[in-house]
């Protein structure tokens, strides 16, 4: 699984330290079922994916629209689970978990980049 962390542009100001990509359909369909929260900094990027779906899952999520260029086109917080979310203009979603302090609202059509990380899966 290709993991990384999104730094907001330009001041290169890191926004999640740890972050999954969800490329493949098995991937995409599970999402965060099994997990119980998540620690702060850590998120999941779902690349060409406009809608998200909160059945199953354990506790709240924000949920941050990106387009095309990467850049945040619309944030949903607190949304709860047993729903699903559809956010327009989005090319790929970021979820993490609910009541992320920064003021992503505020970096609307601002720029996220993606760096990617060596995983060293022996740790895992």
């Amino acid at each position: 699984m290709k993991q990384g962390r999104f730094i907001l542009q330009p001041e290169r100001f890191c926004i999640w330290r740890e972050v999954k990509v969800l490329n493949s359909f098995p991937q995409r369909l599970v999402g965060m079922l099994m997990q119980h929260g998540l620690p702060r900094g850590q998120a999941y990027w779902f690349p060409s994916c406009a809608a998200v779906h909160s059945w199953g899952m354990h506790f709240a999520m924000d949920i941050v629209g990106l387009d095309a260029q990467q850049r945040i086109v619309e944030v949903r917080r607190n949304v709860q689970p047993g729903g699903m979310v559809r956010l327009r203009g989005t090319r790929s979603v970021i979820e993490c978990e609910s009541g992320f302090p920064y003021p992503l609202e505020h970096w609307c059509g601002r720029r996220l980049e993606f760096e990617e990380k060596e995983v060293d899966y022996a740790e895992d």
